[in-house]
């Protein structure tokens, strides 16, 4: 009996540790992130005119300045990636008139606050059609959200919108609208999965930005394996943010 209770006293001992080393090595993966390039946001800040404050603790919010907004954008920021980093494409997005909402994710792992969406008071905004999207595993994470939303029987989401990403969940049944931009030049996106993962989603319309780059959906400097970019951060934000409000004009249709 005694040796038996030493023996159970031992592995309690060794999990705790297995799982204290466990965290630690995730604590340290997660310290290693893309900072934003304030640089970069703030001249495209001064070029603009977007009202931007505090949605709630946890989300910027972005206005377009004198305008009802056309429609409502929830993005999810990508992994490892400072939330903040996202503020120049949605300053782009704001400026051609839609409301942006972008949430901080835990350790900047959006599968970490899937549910980022569901707990933002998108009644109190007066937009009626919002869209919700993501860069790369933000995009997965949008994904995986709208297919939990489809599984309890709705979501208030009119369409998805993937910035050099994929949905590795099965949107087929909801009918939803899909709109995939990726960077000609990304060295980053697994091309076999995106196109594997194509089957997943109904109705599907794809942009490829000419010179574009994985990292340059957002204003964090070139990610580590990317592609050599042919255009400039900005440029490419420009051309993002013109794609995105003709494909919600579509798709209102």
């Amino acid at each position: 009996m005694i040796r038996i209770k030493k023996y159970i006293k031992r592995t309690i001992v060794i999990l705790l540790i297995i799982v204290a080393l466990a965290a630690i090595a995730f604590k340290l993966y997660t310290m290693n992130y893309y900072r934003a390039d304030t640089k970069t946001i703030k001249e495209i800040e001064r070029a603009g005119d977007v009202v931007v404050k505090k949605y709630d603790k946890n989300t910027l919010a972005f206005f377009p300045k004198d305008v009802t907004p056309k429609a409502g954008i929830v993005f999810y920021p990508g992994g490892k990636v400072e939330y903040k980093a996202y503020s120049g494409f949605m300053y782009k997005l704001a400026e051609r008139g839609y409301l942006c909402l972008l949430p901080r994710m835990p350790e900047n792992l959006a599968f970490l606050r899937l549910d980022a969406a569901s707990n933002l008071d998108l009644d109190e905004t007066k937009v009626e059609k919002w869209y919700i999207g993501g860069h790369s595993l933000g995009g997965v994470a949008a994904g995986q959200y709208l297919s939990d939303e489809y599984s309890d029987g709705e979501t208030k989401f009119s369409g998805l919108i993937l910035c050099a990403s994929y949905v590795t969940s099965d949107l087929t049944d909801s009918e939803l609208s899909t709109l995939s931009i990726y960077g000609s030049n990304d060295g980053v996106l697994n091309m076999e999965k995106y196109r594997e993962n194509k089957k997943n989603l109904p109705d599907l319309i794809e942009k490829v930005i000419k010179g574009g780059i994985h990292s340059y959906f957002g204003c964090y400097g070139k990610q580590s394996g990317d592609g050599k970019s042919k255009i400039s951060n900005e440029e490419q934000l420009n051309e993002a943010a013109d794609i995105v409000p003709e494909w919600i004009e579509k798709n209102r249709k």
